[in-house]
């Protein structure tokens, strides 16, 4: 089965300079961003990314630039944003959960040229994590051996703020020339809607994270579609839960709001008991985010002291019994159910206002976005099947990928001739059009909103913790995580250690979230096999469940 909405809405057309432009036209008093008990309006927000635009473009920024940032959820991340994309740079954003060596990857493959930095946030020293890449990686002109194409680096300052013309405050005071104006106008006015303006690194079943080249309609277009099935407008309040390094942070904490003339209430990064605050003290009125953000906000031990009556709009992907039980707790009008991918620029599909089935609205992810073509095919065959029979979800549209960047070969796997994009996701889409996601084909654990590649992590505890001979790795459903990383190993020969032990040995070396929840001793006789050889990870998993006591989501 094949379907396909109708004709997109103008905000598929714009680059985000457009979209920008258009927001302060009609809201320019209105806030557009709160943060720390202060307020920005539309208008000063434009202010301060022209100011930051031709102070970038005064030190060296060109169109076209790969410039990497790391950034919480503070205001100044927000005109980096605005600021990089429309000047024609392409951002690289750097999850700063990631080490040293995660981060180098980054860099490298991302062919970045300059960095824009906080230097800490709440014991996180962002400065120290690229020093640690290369002691080259510091505040001003960069020369380093390891990166050579890396220039410069530029710092926001947590405290006192040094100035000169590396400091990111010093950019943001820029006072413009005409003739500045006159090149950034220039510049906004010769790009186009496709675009693109993001490299989104998201792990694939390969064991490195993949670069997704994300496109200015894709992030307007979203956002558009995003408020509009939320009934979000001018009076409302974004609580912001997301993150600032995936496209599924920017799109509803940038796009979102600022299509609808909304602003967004900034949390740095997610603490529940912050969210409890920000959200009482601003009388929030929309939010979105994943189980394992709802599941710590409601266990948090303030929760029903708390008044959080004005939080009546919510986005979230997530089993029919969570949604139940998200109602059960906030009763949402709409809580919207989406389904998405980075390379669809986070939603491909959505419940919108006019879906007023209950059923529909909780058991489904929504039609395909207008404009957007999605089917349902037979992995093996590649052919469509019919209406309620489960297979592989792949879609094409505006809100399509370019690809991976210097990647051909997984660029060609993911994008047919067709131009669809295979998701490697399971599901279905019934008689009505109406798309039913029910999990992965891909070797991908999704735990607290993260994507963790399997191989990625089985490849790690091999290579790097001296006990484990041989690993596997699956994910397992679990109520706080959504679902948990659990690694099957085998000990070398003689090697001795307990599994919290090998988790201990994982700490500092790989992400947190990377870091296995559970870990399993397998006997070399014990390994589930396919008749290929490889290792049975459906038993593997059904064994994972069994041990722990879990049960599928429903």
């Amino acid at each position: 089965m094949s379907f396909v909405s109708h004709e997109p809405a103008e905000a598929t057309r714009r680059t985000i300079w457009q979209a920008l432009e258009s927001s302060v036209e009609l809201h320019r008093d209105r806030d557009a961003i709160r943060y720390g008990g202060t307020s920005v309006t539309y208008g000063q927000m434009l202010d301060h990314v022209d100011r930051l635009a031709t102070g970038l473009l005064a030190a060296g920024i060109q169109p076209g630039d790969h410039v990497a940032i790391v950034f919480p959820a503070v205001p100044e991340w927000i005109y980096v944003h605005y600021a990089l994309t429309t000047v024609g740079a392409i951002i690289v954003p750097i999850n700063f959960n990631y080490v040293a060596d995660e981060v180098r990857w980054v860099l490298t493959q991302g062919d970045v040229s300059a960095i824009i930095t906080l230097d800490a946030f709440r014991g996180l020293d962002f400065l120290n994590v690229f020093r640690g890449v290369d002691p080259a990686l510091q505040r001003g002109p960069v020369c380093s051996e390891q990166l050579p194409l890396i220039t410069q680096m530029f710092v926001l300052d947590s405290n006192e703020d040094p100035g000169g013309p590396y400091s990111l405050r010093t950019l943001l005071a820029h006072e413009p020339s005409a003739a500045e104006r006159e090149r950034l106008a220039k510049i906004r006015a010769s790009q186009s809607a496709g675009d693109a303006c993001y490299i989104m690194f998201t792990s694939g079943s390969t064991a490195r994270p993949k670069p997704a080249l994300v496109t200015h309609r894709m992030i307007n277009g979203v956002g558009y579609y995003q408020a509009r099935a939320c009934n979000v407008g001018p009076e409302d309040r974004v609580l912001q839960q997301w993150t600032t390094f995936h496209v599924g942070g920017v799109v509803p904490c940038i796009s979102l709001p600022h299509a609808a003339g909304a602003s967004v209430c900034l949390l740095g990064a997610f603490e529940p008991g912050l969210v409890l605050d920000v959200g009482e003290r601003e009388r929030c009125t929309f939010t979105g985010g994943f189980d394992t953000n709802f599941t710590k906000l409601i266990g948090h031990p303030d929760f029903k002291n708390r008044d959080l009556s004005a939080l009546k709009k919510c986005l979230v992907g997530c089993t029919p019994s969570y949604y139940d039980h998200l109602q059960s707790v906030f009763h949402f009008d709409p809580l919207a159910m989406t389904y998405g991918i980075t390379e669809g620029g986070s939603t491909v599909a959505i419940t919108m206002p006019e879906d007023t089935d209950p059923e529909i609205r909780r058991s489904s992810n929504g039609r395909p976005l207008p404009g957007v073509e999605m089917r349902i095919i037979d992995p093996e065959t590649g052919q469509t099947v019919p209406p309620g029979t489960p297979g592989e979800i792949i879609f094409r549209g505006w809100d399509t990928f370019l690809g991976y960047y210097k990647m051909p070969e997984e660029t060609a796997a993911a994008l047919d001739a067709e131009g669809f994009v295979h998701t490697g996701d399971y599901g279905w889409l019934d008689e009505n059009g109406y798309l039913y996601y029910r999990g992965r084909y891909k070797m991908m654990v999704k735990t607290g909103g993260e994507n963790v590649s399997q191989r990625e992590v089985e490849i790690f505890l091999e290579d790097n913790i001296p006990a484990v001979e041989f690993a596997q790795v699956v994910g397992v459903p679990d109520e706080v995580w959504g679902e948990a990383v659990v690694a099957f190993i085998q000990l070398r020969a003689g090697a001795n250690a307990t599994p919290e032990e090998i988790r201990e040995q994982c700490r500092g070396k790989i992400s947190g979230f990377k870091i296995p929840k559970h870990v399993l001793v397998m006997a070399p006789t014990d390994w589930p096999i396919l008749a290929v050889g490889r290792p049975d990870k459906h038993t593997l998993r059904r064994m994972a469940m069994e041990k722990l006591g879990r049960q599928e989501a429903m």
